[in-house]
């Protein structure tokens, strides 16, 4: 087993393989094991599975043996590109160091039978985190036969959030609390919009039941404290069956003092009003109906693994657990399930594609957008526009062509400087000449602009209802120039899809509310030419209520609120567009449209 280990210097991108960067060292691609040289922080990490000249079996671990992809297939000359985030630190594997501190760095390693890479690159990131406060059931383990859920759940999920894993072997609620490596260093570091699961009980086996209902509420504090979201997570069962066939009261985490800490866990949730995911009641289904032999391979047994432990997870059941959590993530509606990826059942059959040759990658799919600021490229750190993050949503058959640009309506976009100061007798403004832009005559170029299976997305609607001249577009013109850039987007086959505004932050009390107007002439535009409408307008200011962004003072700069909005109420900061553009993605898969199945 070969490793590459390469050191940060002044490289914002380190790379290990056959393409190199920032002056990194070549890699052979029988490497299996790469070690970055880098300080704790989040990372994303990319990876080009597969081999020119043989069929591979590839997967890939980060850091403490997290799962990050589970092994897939790639032929002879296929290839495939993943991205993931990474939370590295120190301790690797548990937060009060009981395996060690691990190996400084980030490290990289490929699993499956048959491993190949091209190459593997890392650069820092910044993104939302999802911290897990729990026991040794969620634990990252280096070491043994143990996995933790919380060590197979980034393979669930898409790049954009970071899992922050500090769960700690052997800890209760009174532990977490006392041990200054534990909440008092997790605390701090959750930041406005950060998620954070709760998931202790397994230790807690002589807690009252009101000093662990007192705990409980210190840890839902903090995190609030924070900016933070916390979610309460009842444990998973333990394989302890009775003779009747069902779990036994210690099987479902009654402790020695008689206290049902699961059913405690939701009563606290229900009065705190924080978002709870009842892994309990999932796991006790599970393993109810597998029945006491079929449900063992999910817990460590002797004949696979050298010990039996009705607690612990194998590898399978770790992740067969992981798998409970998101399901409760989505019917608990929390933010970070937006990042989960699609089922392996639901997917489209894209796991192993070949390199493109030049003529394929000429077919590529594009996706067009046309917008405003809140969808247009950055030319700063602040605002970003949800457009610039949706490529990275996508598979390697497509290209995102971002024509959005700050400050114009769908006219003046149009027809950029032929839109005079001058009213006409309907009340819009006179273009003249009635020629169009550039960026528009680009798309419609039949060579380089749409194509047959291209996609175009259109956002307006928040600069149009400015009353002045040039920018000012009555309801009836709004309509018709969205029907006119349809026509043209399906006359040249391609695909068009309208979307209505995004929304700025309005609060009415504790609620965020709707705030722009366009919405109807949109929505007629979609009946009319037979095309979808993605109500991008109420699933953001929905997002905006699940984020809890309300009540803000009018205050854009701190917070959640901070977090999400670059300084006003309209406009985005990375974190912000990059929920915006899952919201958009999830709504893609949502109403079926055809452009979902090149999702990641």
């Amino acid at each position: 087993m070969s490793r590459v280990r390469l050191t940060a210097g002044a490289a914002a991108l380190l790379v290990a393989g056959l393409v190199t960067s920032g002056g990194a060292a070549d890699a052979t691609t029988a490497a299996v094991d790469y070690s970055f040289d880098v300080a704790p922080g989040d990372y994303e990490v990319t990876v080009t599975l597969g081999s020119a000249s043989q069929a591979a079996l590839t997967g890939v671990q980060v850091e403490a043996r997290r799962t990050v992809l589970a092994p897939v297939i790639t032929r002879a000359g296929e290839f495939r590109r993943e991205v993931f985030d990474v939370n590295v630190r120190s301790p690797e594997s548990m937060p009060t160091g009981e395996e060690g501190p691990g190996t400084p760095g980030l490290q990289v390693h490929l699993t499956g039978s048959h491993p190949a890479a091209l190459n593997v690159s890392v650069a820092p990131v910044r993104r939302p985190r999802l911290f897990v406060v729990s026991d040794s059931t969620a634990s990252d383990w280096l070491k043994g036969p143990k996995r933790g859920w919380a060590q197979e759940l980034p393979q669930l999920l898409q790049p954009g959030i970071v899992v922050a894993n500090y769960a700690d072997s052997g800890e209760s609620t009174v532990s977490w609390l006392s041990n200054p490596r534990l909440f008092a260093t997790v605390k701090p570091l959750v930041q406005p919009g950060d998620e954070v699961l709760i998931q202790l009980s397994h230790n807690d086996k002589t807690t009252t039941e009101s000093t662990f209902r007192a705990n409980l509420g210190k840890l839902v504090d903090g995190v609030r404290s924070r900016g933070g979201l916390p979610v309460l997570v009842t444990p998973p069962v333990r394989h302890l069956f009775g003779t009747n066939g069902k779990l036994t009261p210690t099987g479902l985490v009654v402790n020695t003092l008689g206290v049902d800490l699961p059913a405690v866990i939701r009563d606290v949730a229900g009065k705190q009003g924080t978002p709870l995911i009842d892994l309990t009641a999932r796991s006790k289904a599970l393993l109810e109906q597998l029945g006491e032999s079929a449900s063992w391979p999910l817990y460590l047994t002797a004949q696979h693994d050298g010990v039996q432990d009705s607690t612990h997870f194998s590898e399978y059941g770790g992740t067969v657990i992981a798998g409970l959590v998101t399901k409760g993530m989505t019917d608990a509606h929390l933010p970070a399930a937006a990042f989960l990826r699609m089922p392996a059942a639901a997917a489209p059959n894209c796991a192993a594609r070949p390199a493109l040759s030049n003529a394929a990658a000429a077919a590529t799919v594009k996706v067009w957008l046309a917008g405003d600021s809140t969808m247009a490229d950055p030319k700063s750190s602040c605002p970003v526009g949800w457009g610039s993050r949706f490529d990275a949503l996508f598979n390697d058959q497509v290209t995102v062509v971002n024509k959005a640009v700050s400050g114009r309506s769908i006219q003046t976009w149009l027809y950029e400087s032929n839109v005079t100061g001058a009213k006409n007798s309907a009340g819009e403004c006179v273009v003249n000449p009635n020629t169009y832009a550039q960026r528009w005559l680009d798309m419609l170029d039949p060579t380089k602009g749409m194509h047959s299976g291209d996609y175009l997305l259109i956002q307006f609607g928040i600069n149009d209802s400015d009353a002045n001249c040039p920018r000012h577009v009555g309801t009836a013109r709004y309509q018709s120039l969205l029907t006119t850039m349809v026509n043209a987007a399906k006359s040249r086959g391609a695909h068009p899809v309208l979307l209505t505004p995004v929304a700025a932050i309005t609060c009415s009390g504790s609620t965020a509310v709707g705030n722009r107007g366009f919405l109807s002439p949109t929505t007629a535009a979609g009946a009319a030419t037979g095309v979808p409408v993605i109500d991008l307008h109420k699933l953001s200011y929905t997002l905006y209520n699940t984020l809890k962004l309300c009540p803000n003072n009018g205050d854009y700069s701190k917070g959640a609120v901070g977090a999400f909005f670059c300084n006003d109420h309209t406009h985005f900061e990375a974190a912000g567009a990059d929920q915006i553009a899952r919201v958009v993605a999830k709504a893609l898969r949502d109403q079926k449209i055809g452009l979902a199945g090149y999702l990641r």
